[in-house]
């Protein structure tokens, strides 16, 4: 099942990457993409991509030429966000992990055990609130998010030492994390070791027992393999993690208002890709761990309200310590608001 979920994309789809060189002389502007992520067919970390090259493209009939430039080829992530801040590319793939140092309010999306269900997510991100945090990002670092997609949607944690059902199972794990404040905090919350990785060295960490675990999205768990180096999953949800197409702010402003709204139409479109793709892989990943041997545990309700005890006052708390406490309140009201919405209480 995984060569289905993760299998490299065609040749005719790489081959989609090239701009025919007629396009390409009649560009009037150039957009090159850095993206992490290999290129792999139907996933949420290259299909959208290429979804969002297309769509500009056409839409700008030609006006905008989409280079893509994926698995690495400019480097790190950290690297290519800083590219993009100075104008040497113009947008990146990027997880809010790779931009908290640049821009903290967007740890607000990291609160644990905020977001009940997905639905409630799209509700708060693409409103008004998920606006304002772009619009801010954008007017104080010199770089715009396109939009708020999934990295992987909620995240969870894995080990290989025992399996873990309530915060007192994580004790004394050496957990890695992302470079995010907040989610060392969450974890050092829970009592366990938070320990920053990069993301191209989580596996052979793993591997070595420079760390126990990690915490990833069960569509972002699949990318590197992470099965073969972890014994254990609980499916705790503790942060639904966002992804992003962070855009040079400059550049974005030297579009004319028609291809502006070319791009935004582009990024509606693959951020509706992204989300089904992040969805239905769960799915079908879940079922992939199970078959492979990693022991999968659902906490129960009450298991659940433990971690969220442990967890989500504190992390309030120190956030409303780092930013401005307004964009706490903000998500939180934000929050709320789209739980009446959409019928959940």
């Amino acid at each position: 099942m995984l060569e289905k979920i993760l299998r490299t994309v065609s040749v005719a789809a790489a081959l989609a990457m090239i701009l025919p060189a007629a396009v390409r002389a009649e560009a009037e502007f150039t957009m090159k993409v850095a993206i992490a992520n290999p290129i792999l067919d139907m996933h949420h970390s290259w299909t959208p991509h290429l979804v969002l090259k297309n769509e500009i493209e056409s839409r700008s009939n030609g006006r905008i030429a989409v280079e893509l430039y994926p698995g690495g080829q400019l480097g790190p992530v950290e690297s290519t966000v800083n590219q993009v801040r100075q104008g040497i590319i113009q947008a990146t793939d990027a997880s809010e992990g790779h931009f908290a140092t640049t821009y903290p309010p967007v740890q607000v999306f990291s609160i644990p055990y905020l977001f009940l269900s997905r639905d409630i997510a799209w509700e708060v991100v693409d409103g008004p609130f998920g606006q304002e945090l772009i619009d801010d990002m954008a007017a104080t670092t010199g770089i715009r998010p396109l939009h708020w997609t999934e990295n992987g949607g909620f995240r969870h944690y894995s080990n290989n030492v025992r399996p873990i059902r309530t915060p007192a199972d994580m004790v004394g794990l050496k957990m890695r994390t992302m470079n995010i404040p907040l989610h060392m905090e969450i974890v050092s919350n829970l009592g366990a070791s938070p320990t920053p990785i990069a993301w191209a060295e989580l596996y052979t960490s793993l591997q070595t027992g420079v760390v126990d675990g990690q915490e990833n999205a069960i569509a972002t768990f699949l990318i590197p393999k992470l099965e073969e180096v972890q014994d254990y999953m609980v499916l705790d949800g503790h942060v639904y993690s966002v992804n992003t197409l962070l855009l040079n702010e400059a550049w974005y402003q030297s579009l004319p208002d028609d291809l502006k709204a070319v791009v935004q139409q582009a990024g509606r479109i693959a951020r509706t890709v992204n989300r089904g793709l992040t969805t239905s892989t769960e799915i079908m990943g879940l079922e992939y761990l199970k078959e492979n041997g990693v022991e999968v545990y659902a906490p129960t309700v009450e298991e659940k309200r433990l971690f969220q005890e442990a967890t989500q006052e504190p992390a309030i708390a120190w956030l409303k310590e780092q930013i401005d406490p307004k964009w706490v309140d903000g998500m939180l009201e934000a929050t709320a608001e789209a739980e009446k919405e959409l019928g959940y209480n």
